[in-house]
């Protein structure tokens, strides 16, 4: 019986050595949603590529409409609304590596593509005594600030690695899912693989050779601060002659100026 009971043991034992193994590589994919006050959705795929310290976010398709609102009637003023979604000269992607706690990040703010040197910052997550089943896994509810907005996340153990969408990391177990306070950025779980062949995996864990320039953060800040002004300036630029932005009729359901960028920096 004793042997019995030792080989059991033995099995599960090498069973979970395996399944921490394969945790050390793997892909994630996310779908990144953008939600605006007047109804307009928007949504795009993300992979999230990692090893034991390096991982690698990374869009693989442009930004789609969910839905379409309506026009509005304003008295005699008809507001409509037209999508239009810009796409991308460059990939934007978010490159970290753990031992130097460094993060080289690329996307654009006001049309304009930035390459930037940031850090790995330690979210203070709060955690809460709050589960849920999101697909087949155990997940746990935290919260924490970061970079000027409240995050609700929700993460599991039962895959025992601390990454997440975008920035979003430094917890006990994959984050799921995750949303701001504001409900204008989502994070989904789309896909999971794990034990991923590591040579797939490194060749994804570069920095794209399009990359000419790295620059400092305080160039992203300066261009997060101004980014409404910029904006508008360049919307107004491509009107047709006698349209309007709704913002110019005083649009109250419009996106409001300090919660247009993901990072807030007292804008």
């Amino acid at each position: 019986m004793r042997k019995i009971i030792f080989v059991i043991v033995a099995i599960v034992f090498c069973n979970s050595i395996i399944a921490q193994e394969n945790v050390k590589t793997g892909v994630i994919t996310y779908n990144n949603i953008i939600n605006s006050p007047r109804g307009r959705s928007f949504i795009s795929t993300w992979k999230l590529y990692f090893n034991n310290n390096q991982s690698m976010y990374v869009r693989t398709d442009e930004d789609k409409p969910i839905n379409t609102p309506k026009d509005e009637i304003r008295g005699s003023t008809t507001i409509k609304t037209r999508i239009k979604v810009l796409k991308s000269k460059k990939t934007p992607f978010y490159f970290s590596n753990l031992e130097d706690k460094e993060l080289i990040f690329r996307e654009s703010v006001s049309l304009d593509i930035y390459t930037i040197k940031d850090s790995i910052e330690t979210i203070p997550w709060k955690l809460h005594d709050e589960f849920k089943k999101i697909d087949k896994y155990k997940c746990q509810k935290a919260t924490a600030p970061f970079r000027g907005r409240e995050y609700t996340v929700w993460f599991t153990t039962e895959i025992p690695i601390s990454y997440g969408p975008w920035k979003l990391r430094g917890l006990p177990g994959l984050i799921i899912e995750a949303k701001d306070g504001t409900n204008k950025y989502e994070y989904k779980i789309a896909a999971i693989e794990l034990g991923v062949n590591p040579v797939i995996i490194e060749k994804n864990l570069t920095i794209p050779d399009d990359v000419k320039e790295i620059q400092p953060m305080q160039v992203y800040l300066d261009a997060v601060k101004n980014e409404y002004e910029n904006t508008m300036s360049q919307a107004r630029a491509s009107l047709p002659k006698g349209a309007r932005l709704a913002e110019d009729y005083g649009c109250d359901e419009c996106p409001k100026r300090n919660n247009r960028t993901r990072e807030l920096y007292n804008q």
